[in-house]
């Protein structure tokens, strides 16, 4: 389960491509593809590098005019379907 003191970063093994905005993935392994919205996109290229959620969050309130509860929510919940999908990663 991913928590605000997690550490996550984007799974390197997918195939990536941008277009009009959104993130276009495909997961070679398992022959499957996965599009990404715009903030979605945005989250998961922040995750390059691992990084704590809460960094993450306090880095999108800076861009967004929402509440750092909404940002938090909003995130965990995204973060939790990528995991499912095996988008990321969570380390130690």
């Amino acid at each position: 389960m991913i928590e605000l003191s997690s550490v996550v970063s984007a799974n390197p093994d997918l195939l990536a491509t941008e277009t009009d905005g959104e993130l276009i993935m495909m997961d070679m392994e398992q022959g499957r593809y996965f599009n990404l919205n715009r903030i979605s996109a945005e989250i998961w290229r922040e995750l390059e590098r691992p990084r704590k959620v809460t960094d993450l969050c306090r880095s999108l309130g800076e861009r967004y005019d929402a509440s750092a509860a909404e940002i938090e929510r909003d995130v965990l919940d995204l973060l939790g379907q990528m995991e499912d999908q095996k988008l990321i990663r969570i380390h130690g």
